[in-house]
């Protein structure tokens, strides 16, 4: 265990070690940077659109099909018309 460790050490090189959206540094940099710009604010406000919008599709989709269904249950009820008048 220790030659696979020692091989994947001297592999890399100090520079090679950062991450591929680079250092922490510059992570928390554009991080702040994009606070400062608004993109999270926007980012969030977008998402929470689109949850909304799909919420709202499920209760019409869901009220649609209650729909449906009292159509074509409508025939059982039809005879209480009668008596109700």
């Amino acid at each position: 265990m220790s030659t696979s460790s020692n091989i994947s050490q001297s592999a890399y090189s100090a520079s090679e070690s950062e991450t591929p959206q680079g250092t922490p540094q510059n992570r928390k940099q554009k991080f702040d940077e994009s606070l400062e710009h608004g993109d999270l604010g926007q980012s969030i406000e977008q998402s929470l659109k689109c949850a909304q919008n799909e919420m709202h599709q499920k209760r019409i989709q869901n009220i649609r099909k209650e729909l449906d269904y009292l159509k074509s249950t409508e025939w059982k009820f039809e005879y209480d018309k009668g008596f109700a008048q």
